[in-house]
C-alpha cells in the first residue's frame, strides 16, 4: 500500500497475505490481509499471530484494499481503505499497535480498561508530476476507532482524527538524481473523543510542521539527505515551544 499516512496500517509487520490485479492498463486493485508480530515488541504481550491462543485469525490484524488509477507515469491518484482488529494489550489500546490512533494510548476516559476494538481508516492521496522540474503531492487520512469500556458502568464512544499533508518536490535541483521537497503536515488532528485519551491528546492543540529535504547524490549508489524539521504545538500541547530540528542522513542503494 503507498499511503504515508500515519493513521493507516496498525499492522505492518508480521504475517499475511497480498492479492494484486490490474484491472486495466490506468486501475489496480490490491488486497491485503496482514496479522501482528512486530520483531521489537514484547513477545509476552505482543507478536500475537505467533501465539498460539490468538493464532492467524484472531490476533491483532488488518486487511486493507487500495485503488491505483496511474493514467500516466506523472500522475497517480490512490483511494485506500484499512479494516483493523485491534488487541487491548493489559486493557488499553495504543503503541505500536494502535492506528488509527498514532500515538499514545486510549483507555475509558476513566482510567479504565477497554475490551478489543475495531476501527476504520480511509485514506486519498495522490503525487502529480507537472513539468520536469516540479511536481505537487499530496494526502488525506481519516480514522476511527470504537471504544468499549469494560466497566458496564462506563459509556463508550469513538476516537475520530484525521491528518494530512500537501507538499512540492523538485527534481534534478541543483544536480541531476537529486530531489529537494517541501511539505506541510499535521500528523494527528483529533475530532472527537479526546476523552478516551490516556496519552497523546495533548491539551487540545494540534501539532503542525514544516518539512524541507534534499537528496543529493554522491554517487549512483551513495546519497546524502539533510533535512530539516519546524514543529508547532509538539505532541498537541499549545504550550510547548516550537521545536526545531536538523538531521543529516547518508543513503546506500543497492
Amino acid at each position: 500500500m503507498c499511503s504515508g499516512s500515519t493513521l493507516l496500517n496498525a499492522i505492518d509487520r508480521g504475517s499475511g497475505a497480498v492479492v494484486q490485479w490490474r484491472i486495466s492498463p490506468p486501475l489496480e486493485l490490491t488486497l491485503a490481509y496482514m496479522t501482528e508480530n512486530t520483531e521489537f515488541l514484547n513477545s509476552a504481550i505482543f507478536n500475537t499471530s505467533s501465539n498460539p491462543a490468538s493464532g492467524f485469525f484472531n490476533s491483532s490484524n488488518t486487511i486493507s484494499a487500495q485503488l491505483e488509477y496511474l493514467p500516466s507515469s506523472d500522475f497517480a491518484i490512490r483511494l485506500i481503505y484499512a479494516r483493523s482488529s485491534l488487541k487491548a494489550y493489559n486493557g488499553f489500546i495504543g503503541s505500536a499497535v494502535g492506528e488509527p490512533l498514532p500515538y499514545g494510548y486510549a483507555d475509558d476516559g476513566f482510567g479504565g480498561r477497554v475490551r478489543d476494538s475495531g476501527a476504520n481508516a480511509f485514506v486519498a492521496n495522490f503525487d502529480w508530476t507537472i513539468a520536469d522540474w516540479i511536481g505537487i503531492f499530496g494526502r488525506y487520512s481519516y480514522g476511527e476507532l470504537d471504544i468499549n469500556p469494560v466497566d458496564p458502568d462506563r459509556s463508550g464512544g469513538n476516537i475520530r482524527v484525521q491528518s494530512f499533508q500537501v507538499g512540492l518536490g523538485f527534481p534534478d535541483l541543483f544536480k541531476e538524481g537529486a530531489l529537494g521537497v517541501v511539505s506541510f503536515v499535521v500528523p494527528h488532528d483529533y475530532l472527537e473523543g479526546r476523552r478516551f485519551l490516556l496519552s497523546g491528546g495533548g491539551d487540545g492543540g494540534t501539532q503542525y510542521e514544516l518539512e524541507v529535504s534534499y537528496r543529493y547524490p554522491l554517487t549512483d549508489n551513495l546519497a546524502l539527505v539533510p533535512s530539516f524539521y519546524t514543529i508547532w504545538n509538539a505532541n498537541n500541547f499549545e504550550s510547548n515551544p516550537t521545536v526545531f530540528v536538523g538531521n543529516l542522513r547518508t543513503q546506500f542503494s543497492f
